[in-house]
């Protein structure tokens, strides 16, 4: 169940699962006015009713919602719920709502990375809650040709917090400085405020930056680059185009946000920078392009992480044992002892077979499990 007619009602029609709409969706990014405030409450009743149809026979053993803003919908459903939580609570109202649905002790949690996770610990100081990193397809590791000029890029939304106008600045100090370097942008604004995109090409008229627009095939982006920027601002929670980039062999110099620096060991994996500023993005990407042999390091460490912390199984496997096991903790049982094992461990089996297609969203068709999305899929 998922508010709007978005993209995820069309994947789940391709893997053969249905897909109900909710009322509501369509809320931009940032800051919340007094109508979205009212819309929301006249989505929620609307959606509570729709849903209390949809999951009263059968009834769910759990319930899994993606998101803050639906997660006092599936709490009403008196069921098992498991929020996984994407990104960090920066916002009052949105730290209000998991409050208070946490306060009920129905509520497990999946954090995205330890940074998400501080913030809702702060909430609940008896919260059940487990981090696991996302996981992503192989990304494929082509081998690296000399080109004659390096392109450095950045991919995702162009939002604030993204860092887009810090990206071109760099950029300016870049060109600035002689070297034989293009740049990329690949995305769009989508839910973001368009005056923002255009604050970022104005400023990035007259340089040697081609905006590229969206594209869901981040892998041929990435193949195409020579070095990732990823300028996110403190809020980042766990860039997946960071864990893109080190299954594809592309390496990454990035600002030591949020949880972005769980994911990357400097010098190792990849680059941080000192400071998230424009000048310090500059010198370390100056730095990469200068040292080839650290470069050729980093590829090849970046993409051994990819394989031991992030690949797509372990991501699906965890989530599900998380899943399986919620009715279990809800009722107080040794989870060891769940009646959901052997449907489990055909569960891992499924994971195994199925990895190369990368359709790991079939493997949530094992138990009794309802899901409520609220966000759209975002690089």
């Amino acid at each position: 169940m998922a508010p709007g007619n978005g993209p995820l009602h069309a994947d789940m029609n391709k893997l053969g699962l249905r897909c109900r709409t909710l009322p509501g969706g369509g809320y931009g990014n940032g800051e919340k006015t007094l109508a979205d405030a009212v819309r929301y409450c006249l989505d929620l009743s609307a959606s509570a009713a729709r849903v209390y149809c949809l999951t009263r026979q059968p009834a769910p053993d759990v319930v899994y919602v993606n998101g803050p803003r639906l997660l006092p919908l599936a709490v009403l459903l008196n069921r098992p719920v498991v929020y996984h939580a994407h990104s960090r609570l920066n916002k009052s109202y949105a730290r209000f709502i998991v409050r208070k649905c946490l306060l009920t002790q129905r509520v497990d949690v999946i954090a995205t990375s330890a940074f998400v996770a501080q913030t809702l610990r702060a909430l609940s100081a008896s919260l059940r809650m487990k981090v696991i990193y996302p996981g992503v397809p192989d990304q494929g590791f082509p081998i690296h040709e000399g080109r004659s000029m390096s392109r450095i890029g950045i991919v995702g939304r162009i939002a604030p917090e993204k860092g887009h106008l810090d990206f071109v600045r760099a950029a300016a100090l870049l060109s600035d400085r002689r070297l034989d370097v293009e740049f990329a942008v690949f995305g769009s604004s989508m839910i973001s405020a368009k005056g923002y995109e255009e604050r970022v090409r104005t400023e990035a008229d007259g340089l040697p930056i081609r905006f590229m627009g969206w594209t869901n095939d981040v892998a041929s982006v990435l193949h195409k680059l020579d070095v990732l920027t990823v300028p996110s601002n403190a809020n980042e929670a766990a860039g997946r185009v960071v864990i893109e980039a080190l299954s594809a062999g592309t390496p990454v110099v990035a600002y030591p946000s949020g949880g972005i620096p769980e994911l990357i060991r400097h010098e190792q994996t990849g680059l941080l920078t000192r400071t998230p500023s424009p000048e310090s993005l500059a010198e370390v990407v100056q730095y990469l392009l200068m040292s080839p042999d650290l470069r050729e390091r980093i590829i090849r460490a970046g993409r051994s992480e990819w394989y031991m912390r992030f690949q797509l199984p372990a991501f699906q496997r965890d989530v599900c044992n998380f899943l399986e096991a919620a009715p279990t903790r809800e009722k107080g049982i040794d989870q060891s002892a769940g009646r959901f094992t052997p449907r489990l461990q055909s569960l891992e089996k499924t994971i195994a077979r199925e990895s190369r297609d990368h359709e790991g969203a079939r493997l949530l068709q094992g138990p009794s499990v309802s899901c409520v999305n609220d966000r759209s899929a975002k690089l």
